[in-house]
């Protein structure tokens, strides 16, 4: 991809993230704000309709009240019937218009559509006069309860110390308040049940009128609750709720309601009576009403988006441009030495683009400069290779003069002397053969052993070597001259002219994923802390001799083997100072690898 479409593609990519960002804000922020107003319209006509509930609670109760101290209500029901059968007739018409009476005198009531019907206690001597067979339905606002002995909200009423009976009529559409009756100036024989049971109703289509209900949006709706979580109301827009009132019941907080799928905000109040008043507002007319307000500002952001990504196009192409011009001069390059150089100084444009310009063509300088170098170095490793290979003819030509001193030796029975010489010729050609050729133990330790005959025949000090491996040594492959340092410091520091000879143990085992190989001897021993000190670079009183060193083995061993490995001294279980050296077996190299 070019870089032209690339930084277009990020600038693009930055606008819309920070747009869309924008949005997801906004939208968050207009759906908090919707959902806020209609949770506080809740609590407004959560407040409002607990007043308007009083309101008809305490005008149904004065109704109630009304027909208990009613005087004339009380003697018309103490009246004898039976006798006259005009009187019973003047009887039975003075009680409906009594109970119309009173029951326009509340007007705030009779507005509403309300109604109410007394149910005679059968045991009344007048309650024969409002029997089923003689009395009009929707006309005679007084009945026999011998009809509705057996009905439920009849005898919930008379349950009801002091409470309304409240449930809904479903056939006739209408919300139900029964409550016992008594009456203050009945005069007749006491009855423990009441003079009868007041039923008032209401209907269902005038509930939101009482209580001046505004839909919040177009499918909110509220719902009345009985005590007993019996549903009594609910508006039309709202699914059905006859098992949901356990959801909210006792619960006043807003809350999500889920009902069929869908979700719904809500916010519920008890009322008097221990009504429960539920309000509904559905999540989709909220998303509704954000997706209203929203779409203008995702329109915004849409030509936003077409003018940034414009602009992202055109600026891109400016910056990219002279980059593009550079790549194109710098593909043409095939031999920087032939390159002009002046096509990349003095041209227009930004400054980042000149200085780059101006980087590249001393760059070029500096490869041809360091061309010319590398050329000179190759004819100087030519010419050292040249010299090597002379170098090579002295130690050959040393070689074969002490072969000749060796056979002289031998020729005259000097037998000590040509042994010496064989032992020297042994150690040379062990040197010069392959210097940097990996090596057995096995083959280091046959070089180890010219040197003891060598230093035994000049010291005459018994000098032994004794070798324990829980290996062949020949699985074992080291760089050259890596044990005999080790060796040749037991003998030269471990004894003195004056002792007899010394004995030199050499050990090598295994252990998971490390090889270890050990030297120790009986001779005099070190301190292995100055030891490891000086292995370190650190500052010790030691007298160090010229030659490969313990620092030349470590270091050969570390830069080869790599890891943990390396040389280190201790003191052995016997007392003995012990070096030893470590190898990582995952890079144990065969015998013909190169240090």
């Amino acid at each position: 991809m070019s870089i032209t479409k690339r930084s277009f593609m990020i600038i693009c990519l930055i606008i819309s993230c920070i747009l869309l960002t924008l949005n997801l804000v906004t939208y968050g922020l207009f759906r908090y704000s919707i959902t806020d107003q209609i949770l506080t319209s809740y609590d407004t006509l959560v407040d409002a309709n607990n007043s308007l509930c009083r309101l008809f609670t305490q005008e149904l109760d004065q109704l109630t009240y009304l027909y208990t101290t009613d005087e004339e209500l009380g003697n018309l029901l103490s009246i004898p019937v039976g006798e006259d059968s005009l009187e019973d007739l003047q009887t039975k018409s003075e009680l409906n218009s009594r109970m119309a009476y009173t029951l326009n005198s509340q007007t705030a009531l009779s507005n509403k559509g309300f109604s109410s019907v007394l149910y005679l206690n059968p045991a009344l001597p007048v309650s024969t006069l409002f029997r089923s067979d003689t009395t009009i339905k929707r006309v005679s606002r007084l009945f026999s309860a011998e009809t509705v002995l057996h009905e439920e909200w009849y005898q919930k009423a008379h349950e009801q110390v002091t409470r309304q009976y409240i449930f809904v009529d479903e056939e006739e559409g209408r919300l139900c308040f029964a409550k016992k009756l008594q009456n203050s100036h009945y005069s007749g024989p006491r009855l423990q049940d009441g003079v009868g049971v007041l039923l008032c109703s209401v209907p269902a289509n005038r509930i939101p009128q009482i209580f001046s209900f505004h839909p919040l949006t177009a499918n909110s709706g509220f719902a009345i609750f009985s005590r007993d979580g019996a549903l009594l109301y609910q508006s039309d827009t709202l699914p059905d709720l006859s098992d949901a009132a356990s959801q909210f019941l006792g619960d006043t907080a807003h809350q999500e309601l889920s009902l069929n799928g869908s979700s719904y905000i809500y916010s519920s109040a008890e009322l008097d009576w221990g009504l429960h008043l539920l309000f509904l507002t559905p999540y989709s007319d909220i998303t509704g009403q954000l997706h209203r307000v929203m779409l203008p500002y995702l329109i915004c952001s849409l030509i936003f988006l077409i003018i940034g990504a414009l602009s992202s196009l055109l600026l891109s192409r400016g910056i990219t441009r002279p980059v593009v011009h550079l790549t194109r001069k710098i593909e043409s390059i095939e031999d920087t030495r032939t390159v002009d150089l002046a096509a990349f100084s003095g041209l227009s444009g930004p400054p980042e683009i000149r200085r780059l310009n101006t980087s590249f063509g001393d760059l070029i300088r500096r490869v041809n400069r360091l061309t010319g170098q590398i050329q000179k170095a190759a004819e100087q490793r030519r010419i050292s290779e040249l010299r090597a290979l002379q170098a090579q003819m002295n130690p050959h030509f040393v070689l074969n003069a002490m072969n000749t001193v060796n056979y002289m030796a031998l020729m005259r029975e000097q037998d000590d002397i040509a042994a010496t010489v064989d032992s020297i010729a042994s150690l040379m050609r062990y040197s010069i053969t392959d210097p940097d050729k990996l090596v057995s133990i096995h083959t280091e330790v046959e070089n180890i052993r010219e040197y003891i005959s060598i230093y035994t025949l000049r010291f005459r000090q018994e000098i032994r070597l004794e070798i324990s491996a829980d290996r062949p040594d020949t699985e074992i492959f080291i760089p050259k001259f890596t044990l005999q340092p080790l060796v040749e410091n037991s003998i030269r520091h471990g004894i003195t002219r004056q002792d007899a000879g010394i004995t030199v143990f050499l050990r090598a085992w295994e252990d998971e994923d490390r090889l270890y190989v050990q030297v120790t001897d009986t001779g005099r021993g070190a301190d292995p802390d100055k030891l490891n000190a000086y292995l370190r670079y650190e500052d010790v009183d030691l007298k160090v001799s010229h030659g490969f060193g313990i620092r030349n083995v470590n270091e050969r061993i570390q830069l080869h083997f790599g890891g943990d490995s390396g040389l280190t001294f201790s003191i052995d279980t016997n007392g003995r100072l012990a070096a030893t050296l470590t190898i990582c077996t995952a890079k144990k190299s065969a015998p013909d690898n190169k240090i």
